[in-house]
């Protein structure tokens, strides 16, 4: 195993995020530590995998990613996310009191309207959920800082609705249920049979990426000029079983990149696209601000190798 030493400039971002996510006590940030084994290479090794999201820096927000293996030969989640992304649109985020309270409808989150049965949810004008359409400036790099990209784009975020809250997304949820219902029926969770899925997140980003430095690209097109770029992930978590009268919750992440008109050179490298499945199990705990988990993934980022990956470690919250 290849010892390597943090770059000084990570340490530093880390620092920064880490106090700031802190002082806003969102509970919405991690940092993972874990022993990562890879199939491609038969090692084993420790890394840090870090999220950072929404962190706000006047009318922008910060928001940082990736996964740091110590040893260099485990690179599947190659793929270190820098950026600031301001919001321009926000889209369904309307919610009304169906009582006439002498002063017009009054926005409130959904679920808390009184008197409204925890079953049916509150009457939505937005039963198709909420989409956020933001422009983002990134920086991106692999673990050693060798090979970097800035890439300009749109994300549209597009938070789902909850099935409580609409009848057209019901069945669809129950049909993603389905594996982990079964689950939770054999393993005996009370409410095996009722929908548990948390509403999925899917976001969409297309974007132009200027190389900085990559090496097999140079080497394949003997140059580094821009090109276009597309990408989607959909997220969900859901619970599967109960450990010591707490949760066990199975989380999915699919990613997905796919570089437009891209040149034959680089689809006959097929380095044009790139896709990353990950599944983990979150255990219960005690800590507020952690647990421990077990993932698995299979894939790669763009800079990444294709490769499956087994983690085991603690996640913990910021």
């Amino acid at each position: 195993m290849k010892a390597k030493r943090i770059p000084t400039s990570l340490c530093i971002i880390a620092l920064l995020c880490s106090a700031e996510a802190s002082a806003e006590s969102s509970l919405k940030n991690s940092i993972k530590l874990a022993a990562i084994t890879s199939s491609e290479t038969g090692r084993t090794g420790l890394g840090v995998q870090f999220d950072f999201k929404d962190i706000a820096l006047g009318f922008v927000n910060f928001n940082a990613r990736g996964t740091y293996a110590f040893d260099d030969e485990i690179r599947s989640q190659d793929l270190m996310h820098f950026g600031l992304d301001a919001e321009l649109v926000t889209i369904g985020d309307c919610y009304e009191v169906p009582a006439d309270t002498g002063h017009g409808p009054i926005a409130i989150p959904p679920g808390q309207i009184p008197g409204t049965p925890d079953d049916t949810g509150p009457r939505s004008q937005c039963p198709l959920g909420s989409w956020k359409i933001k422009s983002e400036l990134s920086y991106e790099t692999d673990q050693d800082f060798t090979n970097k990209n800035t890439v300009a784009g749109l994300t549209a975020a597009w938070a789902m609705p909850e099935a409580r809250e609409s009848h057209v997304f019901r069945q669809f949820y129950s049909l993603l249920d389905l594996v982990p219902s079964l689950i939770r029926s054999a393993t005996g969770r009370p409410d095996a049979n009722r929908l548990l899925l948390e509403s999925p997140v899917v976001s969409l980003t297309i974007g132009q990426v200027d190389p900085q430095e990559d090496e097999v690209r140079e080497q394949l097109l003997g140059k580094l000029d821009h090109y276009y770029r597309s990408a989607a992930e959909v997220s969900l978590t859901t619970p599967i079983a109960k450990f010591d009268g707490r949760d066990v919750i199975l989380a999915y992440d699919y990613r997905y990149f796919r570089e437009l008109d891209a040149e034959q050179a680089v689809k006959d490298a097929k380095l044009h696209r790139s896709r990353l499945i990950q599944l983990s199990l979150r255990m219960p705990s005690d800590n507020e601000r952690g647990y421990a988990f077990i993932g698995y993934s299979s894939g790669r980022l763009p800079f990444g190798i294709d490769d499956e990956v087994l983690k085991v470690g603690w996640n913990y919250q910021l």
